[in-house]
């Protein structure tokens, strides 16, 4: 029998197999799982039949909102067209009414008033001897009447009278019209002497 010599053996450190390591089966696993989650969601994106359908939102009615009106900005906007006949619509006439004859009041016409009211005349006498023995009576006349005065109208009465008593009479009238608003002129003879009448009267006739 030989003795082997008595010295320290060395060995090195045994290398573990694919069985002995831990990390290894839980890698596998977190593998596996990693491939079946990829096959799940592959297959349920492509089965429609297994998607959830979603509730129905409820409908809502749209409300139509009145958009405000735009401003019409003003300006000249130029447009051509065609000659056009428009028919021209005339607006109907009025009915003429009449209107009520309401009368103005007016004044009486004023009575024409006499010659003898409206003649102003005055007189004045002189003997003369030619052609014979007579007294002139001069007669002037205002004419403020509304109307001329002439032969047609005035007339003038001359009267002598001597003891209360008519002696002589003559009338006359002037040969020119008297316009009215002016004066005119006569002269009128009366028969006699001015020392024999006790008094001369003249008098216009109306």
């Amino acid at each position: 029998m030989t003795d082997e010599p008595s010295t320290t053996r060395m060995t090195s450190a045994r290398r573990l197999g694919p069985k002995d390591n831990p990390v290894l089966p839980f890698a596998l696993v977190l593998v596996i799982l990693s491939i079946v989650l990829i096959i799940t969601f592959a297959v349920r994106e492509e089965d429609p039949k297994l998607d959830v359908a979603p509730n129905p939102a409820p409908t809502v009615t749209p409300t139509t909102t009145p958009a405000p009106s735009a401003t019409p900005t003003p300006g000249f906007v130029r447009d051509e067209s065609g000659w056009i006949d428009a028919t021209v619509i005339l607006p109907p006439s009025p009915t003429p009414t009449i209107p009520a004859f309401v009368p103005v009041p007016t004044r009486a016409p004023r009575p024409t008033p006499r010659i003898s009211e409206c003649a102003d005349y005055r007189w004045s006498t002189i003997q003369v001897f030619s052609p014979s023995a007579q007294v002139k009576v001069d007669i002037r006349v205002n004419n403020r009447c509304p109307y001329d005065l002439g032969p047609a109208n005035l007339w003038f009465d001359i009267t002598g009278w001597r003891d209360g008593g008519r002696v002589q009479s003559v009338r006359g009238h002037p040969f020119e019209t008297i316009r009215r608003g002016s004066f005119g002129d006569l002269s009128i003879g009366l028969p006699g002497s001015l020392d024999w009448y006790d008094e001369i009267e003249v008098v216009v006739q109306d």
